[in-house]
């Protein structure tokens, strides 16, 4: 997703928020569907599908708002609230005793315009626990969309999530981290038999390639990892790997769904559901299973068609192609 997408999004919930404020205070069912259902979507969390958000999930007698869910397991619980509700420690509290009893790692409590997330497991205070912070009607959306990048998708149902706490605490914690330094500083100091010189990179000497530049991969080559933005980082084997990898990025930004299909490109169905069938009414022969019964139709088309292909498929969802890149090697071998 590019970055400008999110902030123009947040920046429409903020002017939602100015302008039907009085609507929206007190009522959490509106403030769900008009100002928390809508980031969570474009944030890659399809409220509509169980196998992806989950409502009203219970745990021993106790229910969470929402769930979100990755292979079947939750990874945060969201206490919703409506608009103007004062998120006060009891609240979060609350919100955190439930995480930890259904064993989920984080939870955010949000009325709509006031968006707050935890680790749950964490050992520390409550302001040492915080991993982002959205005030929609207070901060600028280029802030509020760079806090709302920890609740995508992709980072959040990664391995390894990166998460850009709020700055104000970043500093305290910073001002703590000098102080023992310089606690630290006054001890003498002993040998160290590590070599600390750098690490080289494993791609180092590696070229590669970004989609903005107009052109079709080169030719007698082999990719070995994929970067899209910050949060994906990915190895890939061939040509049509990345392709494949890129479909799937489209389909957790939630830009991909089962209710547009099939995408077509030119006459071309590219996307399309699982079991779907070809026009003569033959079944697509080795269709690429992908998420969210979705499938990518390869049949009859070479690496470079499929290319092609999506490059005009990012254009139609208007994606920033410079954030797409792939490092790759030389083989004297034809790609694939």
């Amino acid at each position: 997703m590019a970055l400008g997408n999110l902030q123009s999004a947040i920046e429409k919930l903020r002017k939602t928020i100015e302008a039907h404020r009085g609507y929206l205070a007190e009522n959490e069912t509106r403030t769900r569907q008009v100002l928390i259902d809508p980031l969570l979507r474009r944030l890659g969390w399809d409220v509509s599908n169980p196998n992806i958000v989950q409502l009203e999930y219970g745990v021993k007698e106790q229910r969470a708002d929402y769930v979100l869910m990755s292979k079947g397991k939750p990874v945060a619980v969201i206490e919703a609230k409506p608009l103007g509700s004062n998120l006060k420690a009891k609240v979060i509290g609350q919100a955190l005793a439930y995480a930890k009893l259904a064993v989920i790692d984080y939870t955010v409590v949000t009325d709509g315009d006031r968006w707050e997330m935890y680790d749950v497991f964490k050992k520390a205070t409550l302001e040492e626990s915080l991993l982002m912070k959205l005030e929609l009607s207070q901060q600028p959306a280029d802030k509020n969309a760079k806090q709302a990048l920890a609740m995508r998708k992709p980072n959040l149902t990664s391995k390894e999530p990166v998460f850009d706490p709020p700055k104000s605490l970043f500093r305290r914690q910073r001002r703590r981290s000098y102080q023992s330094k310089e606690s630290v500083s006054k001890r003498p100091k002993r040998a160290s038999k590590r070599d600390k010189s750098p690490k080289p990179s494993k791609l180092l000497g590696r070229k590669s390639y970004s989609f903005d530049s107009g052109k079709r991969y080169p030719p007698h080559t082999k990719p070995s990892r994929l970067k899209i933005g910050d949060y994906v980082d990915v190895e890939v084997n061939f040509w049509r790997d990345v392709i494949h990898e890129v479909v799937v990025w489209l389909v957790d930004e939630g830009m991909l769904i089962v209710s547009a299909c099939p995408i077509l490109i030119g006459e071309w169905t590219f996307i399309d559901r699982e079991g779907a069938m070809n026009r003569d009414g033959t079944p697509v022969k080795n269709p690429q299973k992908l998420l969210n019964g979705l499938i990518l139709q390869r049949s009859n088309t070479t690496t470079h068609e499929q290319w092609d292909r999506l490059r005009k498929l990012l254009d139609q969802f208007n994606v920033d192609p410079s954030q797409i890149q792939v490092f790759y090697r030389s083989t004297g071998k034809a790609s694939r």
